[in-house]
């Protein structure tokens, strides 16, 4: 150690030298207060100050304190060696700033004990101190990195320079980076695009997926893609890019311009809760797997399409809210949120927002929390800047396209793939501008060849999957039947017709031996149907639908218009 002797008499000075080179320390000297605090603000390199207190210029008190003052960041402990030992004077020497004594005459063992105490002391500040400058380095770094994704994550959630009077979100993260995604853009059309999720986990590595994911959903924005072509592409994307332990829930919808008709894909969400006007609260159930995890060729796209009226209001939202807790431990609960959207007369985002809030208390989040409020009836899209209403779909065109037509013949080897819903869809979807309607396209094309192949064809019967067993039952008969198809076909016909709007003629026809059309639809009506209720669908997304040949023919006509 490097010491500092401070005493105004020389022999004194040189006896201290003498023992503290003994062992090894460096000492160095000043013949009074005045000097020892230059040569303090001097040297960096003094370790310790061994202080007389009676000096002329300045004595050791007063040298003290000011060095005290003037070295705050740095530890220099000053031993006052003095023979005044009255409680007085020790009083004087502590309120100065001293740490230490060593009684004169000096004891040289006592004197180095005492050195080598500090010297320890010193150390483990010198470790501390280091160890500090070290956190403070990576916290100012890590400052840094935080906040350029965060200035990255906010400029990438405000691609949009609209808003829309039918949508509100509330979305707060557990730490500074939130797992939850909300996105929202309008359609070239006029309708409006939601996307709602929730990564696995939470803070940053919950939410660096997101920029993946807002990618995707703008850049298929942009071409009106269907909601199931954004669901693809997304579970294409993350699928490659996250690890084995990370997925992502989301629900997807699109809402038209009308704001009568969603097409949603929902996949490992909490079902969306639909309230209708009359009070009642439907369930729109998740039936996908997260985003994520499965392979292009186990991924299934198959939207749902609803047709709602114009008061329904329409509440998405992550567990975040179900799973919210108080102080006690005890979740907010889906039957708790559902009693206020129920119960409510303002039915609006903050009633809920405000009842998480005070279940929770002053506790802190153990989720993220994100939830949205969509409502029915036609949607308003405003200019973020000035708030006035835009009208987006008024540049959109419909369809410009030659008259067209396009016939497939499938036999037993074909009906027996599995994407050929798909494969068709790829022709009809290529038509430059179908892509506002294809999600509805799919479902009817889908329902109508499903219908064909699975009753028709294969003869089975949807009352069979009333219950578990008997679904597995049915996918049973219907692969076993599927294997053993011998000389069997669906004729599948399109056909663009130009009108006022402008229609699509699907036509499918088996050769099967048809089915009760009206006896499936009777069992509907009744109630005494659960499955099968596609057909009710088909009659709203159809401006016709009509079936022919005992059930062995279907027509549909489509009408390609926007609203």
């Amino acid at each position: 150690m490097k010491i500092l002797v401070v005493d105004d008499h020389a022999y004194n000075r040189e006896l201290l030298g003498f023992m503290l080179e003994d062992h090894g320390c460096v000492p160095v000297y000043a013949e009074n207060g005045m000097l020892a605090l230059e040569q303090v603000l001097s040297d960096t390199s003094i370790d310790l100050v061994l202080m007389d207190v009676m000096m002329p210029v300045m004595d050791g008190l007063e040298a003290t304190t000011a060095i005290k003052e003037q070295c705050q960041d740095r530890f220099l402990p000053v031993l006052f060696v003095t023979a005044l030992d009255d409680e007085k004077n020790i009083t004087a020497c502590l309120n100065a700033g001293g740490d230490d004594f060593v009684p004169k005459p000096v004891n040289e063992n006592i004197l180095v004990a005492k050195v080598k105490a500090h010297e320890r002391s010193k150390a483990l500040y010198d470790q501390v101190k280091n160890s500090n400058e070290e956190l403070t380095y990576h916290r100012k770094l890590m400052d840094r990195e935080h906040s350029i994704v965060e200035h990255i994550f906010e400029n990438g959630s405000k691609r949009q320079q609209t808003s829309c009077d039918n949508l509100s979100v509330y979305t707060s993260p557990m730490s500074m980076f939130n797992g939850d995604l909300v996105l929202s853009a309008p359609s070239p059309s006029g309708g409006l695009y939601l996307l709602l999720g929730d990564f696995t986990g939470h803070g940053l590595a919950a939410s660096i997926g997101s920029l993946p994911v807002g990618e995707v959903f703008y850049q298929q924005v942009q071409h009106q893609a269907s909601v199931s072509k954004i669901a693809t592409e997304i579970n294409h994307r993350l699928k490659i890019l996250l690890p084995q332990n990370m997925f992502f829930c989301a629900a997807i919808a699109e809402l038209d311009a009308t704001g009568e008709q969603m097409t949603l894909w929902l996949g490992g969400m909490n079902d969306i809760l639909q309230l209708k006007a009359d009070g009642r609260l439907l369930h729109l159930e998740s039936r996908h797997m997260p985003l994520g995890i499965l392979s292009d060729e186990e991924f299934d796209d198959s939207p749902d399409i609803y047709t709602l009226e114009a008061q329904d209001k329409l509440y998405i939202y992550t567990d975040g809210i179900t799973e919210a807790v108080d102080s006690e431990g005890n979740e907010f609960g889906q039957q708790r949120l559902e009693q206020i959207v129920r119960s409510s007369e303002e039915r609006s985002l903050q009633t809920i927002v405000d009842a998480v809030n005070a279940f929770s208390e002053s506790d802190e989040q153990n989720d993220d929390v994100s939830i949205a409020l969509l409502n029915a009836g036609p949607l308003v899209h405003r200019d973020k800047l000035s708030n006035e209403p835009v009208d987006i779909g008024a540049d959109y065109h419909t369809i410009d396209s030659i008259p067209w037509s396009l016939d497939l013949s499938l036999f037993d080897k074909d009906l027996q793939r599995t994407n050929i819903v798909d494969q068709l869809m790829s022709f009809v979807s290529s038509i430059s501008g179908m892509e506002a309607h294809q999600d509805k396209i799919f479902t009817i094309v889908s329902e109508l060849y499903n219908n064909a192949l699975e009753h028709g064809i294969l003869g089975l019967d949807s009352q069979l999957k009333a219950d578990a067993d008997g679904f597995e039952k049915y996918y049973q008969l219907r692969q076993q039947r599927l294997q053993e198809l011998s000389e069997q076909r669906i004729n599948v016909s399109f056909k663009f017709v130009r009108a006022d709007p402008n229609q699509l003629h699907i036509t499918i026809n088996d050769s099967g031996r048809g089915f009760d059309v009206e006896a499936v639809c009777r069992r509907i009506n009744e109630g005494e149907q659960s499955h099968g209720r596609g057909m009710l669908l088909l009659e709203q997304l159809c401006s016709h639908l009509e079936y022919r040949d005992g059930g062995r023919t279907a027509f549909a006509r489509y009408d390609l218009s926007l609203h």
